[in-house]
């Protein structure tokens, strides 16, 4: 299998609702290529999260606005 396949492999499982000890635990492909997988989750994870924390804020502001 080819980096790519794996990394995708990976980061499904975790989207799917395994943890990220139980994706290490599995061993799927090489130590470093899990935990850069895992990392590259984390960090889309983390930025989908900044997102809709925005997209919130810019929504209660829009709401408070439109209230007085």
């Amino acid at each position: 299998m080819d980096k790519h396949h794996i990394t995708g492999q990976l980061k499904q499982l975790l989207r799917s609702g395994y943890s990220i000890d139980d994706v290490r635990s599995m061993a799927i492909g090489p130590r470093a290529l899990v935990e850069q997988a895992i990392l590259e989750y984390q960090t889309q994870r983390e930025r989908r999260a900044k997102s809709q924390r925005t997209l919130s804020h810019q929504a209660n502001f829009a709401m408070y606005l439109g209230a007085r």
